[in-house]
């Protein structure tokens, strides 16, 4: 459907309505006039009555429609208003009690000093854990509802230099792991710089998240510009992998495939991650194999005039 389909819905059946009233009327003046109509005359008049009864059908039901549309329309925009001040309560209202919760929680145990009861030190331990894993879903829920919040700068850059600057950036997590990151040939991108390097980073994470402990963690970068013209980064690594039936699954917001004493996280970075690729007019594609490893394809669209033109908030900058 497109972004006229309301506008259809709202004047169609009045149109419509017109019409049938127009042949209508045609009908009626035919049938009075002289000489009295013969039987071709009468067929068609016969099939012109049938014909108006029918628009009128389409127009009642285009109107029990643009009823229905109003009513979904409404009910869907109440929701939305739901939504987004939930999403401005988990900006700010609610990281307060979590800061002082775990503050507090920090000052007790420091002065308490060692607990003799091992479960009342399990009990504070698991309050302060929880607190700050609350955090860090708000954190990122609230990256993932600002996506469309702040303007779509695009600018033309090289890939490659934006994703090397992101590997050094993360050496410390890197290390700490025993990972290594290759970069291949990377083309020249059109995109929001930030945003794109914000999905670098979630898919690096992840694999850094996921990494298999029987083996050193291998992220390798590579691209390439497809015949359409559209561009193709793909992040191919050696974690612990996914089942190919999961490849959907685990795009969506708060979905673990994994317990999270197994492996922590939110559930929410992959979802951004798509939301990005989704909002600059690509696609975030995930393949993998379970226990060998996956590959994130994320393309973009090379040209982005049209993106311009339909996202209100979207900028082009000269690279």
């Amino acid at each position: 459907m497109s972004d006229r389909d309301p506008a259809f819905y709202r004047y169609a059946p009045i149109l419509i309505g017109l019409a049938a009233g127009v042949l209508g009327l045609v009908l009626i003046v035919a049938a009075l006039s002289t000489p009295t109509p013969q039987l071709p005359e009468l067929v068609l008049l016969g099939l012109g009555v049938m014909a108006t009864v029918a628009l009128v059908a389409v127009a009642a039901e285009g109107l029990r429609r643009a009823t229905r549309h109003r009513r979904a329309a409404a009910v869907l925009e109440r929701r939305l208003d739901d939504v987004a001040l939930f999403a401005v309560a988990a900006r700010h209202d609610l990281r307060e009690p979590l800061r002082k919760i775990i503050t507090f929680g920090e000052r007790l145990r420091e002065s308490l000093g060692p607990v003799p009861d091992a479960h009342q030190d399990r009990y504070a331990e698991r309050m302060s854990d929880a607190a700050e894993r609350m955090q860090g879903l708000l954190d990122e829920l609230s990256v993932h509802s600002r996506i469309n919040d702040s303007p779509l700068v695009t600018e033309t850059f090289s890939a490659g230099a934006e994703l090397a600057d992101m590997v050094e950036s993360a050496g410390a997590k890197l290390s700490a792991c025993g990972g290594s990151v290759t970069l291949g040939t990377l083309p020249d991108i059109a995109a929001d710089r930030a945003q794109f390097r914000l999905v670098a980073e979630i898919l690096l994470e992840n694999a850094i998240q996921y990494a298999d402990a029987t083996r050193p963690l291998a992220v390798a970068f590579d691209g390439m510009e497809r015949p359409d013209g559209s561009v193709e980064i793909r992040v191919r690594d050696n974690v612990i992998g996914f089942y190919p039936c999961h490849g959907e699954r685990i795009f969506g917001p708060l979905v673990r495939l994994h317990s999270r004493d197994a492996y922590p996280g939110t559930g929410i970075g992959l979802a951004t991650a798509r939301k990005i690729a989704e909002r600059h007019g690509g696609q975030l594609i995930a393949q993998g194999e379970s226990g060998i490893g996956a590959t994130f394809t994320l393309i973009l669209p090379r040209q982005k005039a049209s993106l311009s033109q339909d996202d209100p908030k979207s900028t082009l900058q000269p690279g």
